[in-house]
């Protein structure tokens, strides 16, 4: 057997095992459910920063100002 045959070979056993791997992945319900509330939540958190980012801006540097004693605005 020729090293492209080989190769080639290879290349096809680890597709197959990946499209396997993916197709439990996907109809595991635990799996499925956690990676979905990840990104939920993830999603919250991001929203919330961009809604309050101002308010957060000006915490932070009050509290910056509150700990060194001068100002850090940029």
């Amino acid at each position: 057997m020729s090293m492209p045959e080989r190769m080639y070979i290879n290349i096809q056993i680890k597709w197959m095992k990946a499209k396997e791997r993916m197709r439990e992945f996907l109809t595991s319900q635990s799996g499925v459910s956690n990676v979905v509330a990840t990104i939920i939540i993830l999603l919250i958190v991001v929203l919330l920063i961009t809604v309050f980012w101002d308010r957060l801006k000006v915490w932070i540097t009050d509290i910056m100002d509150q700990i060194f004693g001068h100002s850090f605005t940029s």
